[in-house]
């Protein structure tokens, strides 16, 4: 399915491509003709980078080997990948963080006691360029959801449970901090964060009840540093090359690609996805089992290059 486009733009300098749901199909490899479209689009001149929630360590040097976008071609940026939502870049070459957005260190210790407070499961996430690993505190039980969302949001499935000094030192430096559990929990957190970041307005709070019905069993409140997303992570990559996010053409399929779809100058929606998304979208593409990727770039892209 997809719907017209509503108005070009004048010339696409950039393509932001999500990476779950999106590039790579259910079975989570890349089809020969996502992979040909996508080098396509860079012999027309488009500079192509992934834009995902991913931490970089969960497989996203691999996935850009294969699908050539660690080697520049002329006049393409340093290759690089903006993960962690927005979060931070990384080097596809050097695997170093080129830049990171941490919540200020001043607020991590409250931010952490109220968590643990309400009875939430906390989870911490390191620094990218201190590793970008998963934490918990060995002393409390885990709730399921911690579990769920470590891996739904950044594809971690391996969570470090540690003692409560060794997290709140992990905390110093993370760019995502999460209370776990269900509806009523993590309200109480949601509330109690909301409380400080009207103190302290130099970081978000989320609440999963946005987009999930009370009744799940798994919900998530939390903190990550004032306006980072991939709307912003994309922003900041387009100022490095020398244009923004007018010039830019954007797909993804799930709501932490919302912002990003939504400031682009055309933002394009996978034909999976949520309603939510659909509603601030340019255009909308076949799915990622049916190549929407592919289909998006010859018709969105390819002609505006």
């Amino acid at each position: 399915m997809s719907i017209p486009m509503t108005r070009p733009i004048n010339r696409v300098r950039i393509l932001a491509l999500d990476i779950d749901g999106t590039t790579i199909r259910p079975d989570g490899t890349v089809s020969k003709r996502v992979q040909q479209a996508i080098q396509t689009a860079r012999e027309a001149g488009v500079q192509v980078v992934l834009c995902t929630g991913r931490a970089f360590h969960t497989g996203v040097g691999p996935l850009a080997s294969s699908i050539g976008l660690t080697v520049a071609r002329e006049g393409e940026a340093e290759p690089q990948a903006i993960v962690n939502n927005g979060g931070a870049s990384v080097d596809l070459r050097t695997e170093h963080v080129r830049w990171e957005r941490l919540i200020p260190e001043e607020h991590v210790g409250n931010l952490l006691e109220t968590i643990v407070r309400v009875g939430a499961t906390p989870l911490v996430e390191q620094a990218p360029s201190d590793g970008g690993k998963m934490f918990t505190w060995a002393d409390h039980v885990a709730h399921p959801a911690a579990k769920l969302f470590a891996h739904a949001w950044m594809r971690i499935d391996d969570i470090v449970a540690v003692g409560p000094e060794v997290l709140s030192r992990v905390a110093v430096r993370t760019g995502w901090m999460g209370a776990c559990g269900d509806y009523l929990t993590t309200q109480r957190a949601h509330e109690a964060l909301v409380r400080l970041a009207g103190s302290h307005p130099e970081f978000d709070v989320f609440w999963s009840a946005d987009w999930l019905a009370p009744g799940d069993p798994n919900h998530v409140a939390g903190v990550r540093p004032l306006g980072v997303n991939k709307s912003h992570g994309l922003a900041t990559f387009a100022a490095e090359f020398g244009t923004d996010l007018s010039a830019c053409v954007a797909i993804g399929d799930e709501m932490n690609d919302f912002e990003m779809l939504r400031d682009v100058g055309f933002g394009i929606a996978m034909g999976q996805a949520p309603d939510s998304l659909k509603s601030v979208a340019k255009a909308i593409t076949s799915s990622n089992s049916e190549d929407g990727v592919a289909e998006a770039i010859a018709r969105w892209v390819l002609p505006f290059a």
